[in-house]
């Protein structure tokens, strides 16, 4: 058993398209996979994460192909706080710290400092939240709309292809 847990972070539908044509649903929901993961990994690296963040979120997301859906689905739960949002609050785990907490300041210098009891009853060490990123939404209608460009390009395609074929 993987001790890793597992999100469903969002499912993308495609009930309209039931066949017909040459078209089959699973080929145009393979693509719609592709299309989406490529799109939700360049949507993460623009966020400000640092570099090995990046890389360890990008390679916890996958998409699976259901019957007539994409499921994204992530195996990092900071995933859960990236796209849900992170409540304000005091970080009183940092009292158990073993080693001096590493800040970076607005000059880019790094000093350290320890959380204590004290400066927790002080009010200090807030984390200040962070809003929801609905950036997985925005990736999944850019790759619908690819989607349903490149099909609409295809069915044309067959049908001047069947049109020429009858003359």
């Amino acid at each position: 058993m993987d001790p890793t847990p597992t999100l469903k972070l969002k499912s993308t539908y495609l009930k309209p398209l039931t066949g017909g044509a040459n078209i089959s649903p699973d080929r145009a929901l393979r693509t719609l996979q592709k299309e989406l993961l490529r799109r939700i990994k360049a949507k993460l690296t623009q966020s400000t994460f640092s570099d090995r963040a990046k890389k360890s979120l990008a390679r916890a997301v996958s998409i699976e192909v259901k019957a007539s859906s994409l499921v994204i689905i992530a195996k990092d739960p900071r995933w859960n706080f990236m796209v849900g949002g992170q409540k304000p609050g005091q970080m009183t785990w940092l009292t158990k710290a073993k080693r001096p907490i590493p800040i970076v300041t607005e000059s880019g210098d790094v000093i350290f400092r320890w959380a204590t009891p004290r400066s927790m009853l002080d009010g200090k060490w807030w984390h200040p939240g962070r809003a929801p990123s609905d950036f997985l939404e925005q990736a999944r209608q850019e790759a619908r709309s690819f989607l349903r460009d490149k099909l609409r390009r295809e069915f044309a395609n067959q049908l001047r292809q069947a049109m020429s074929q009858k003359r």
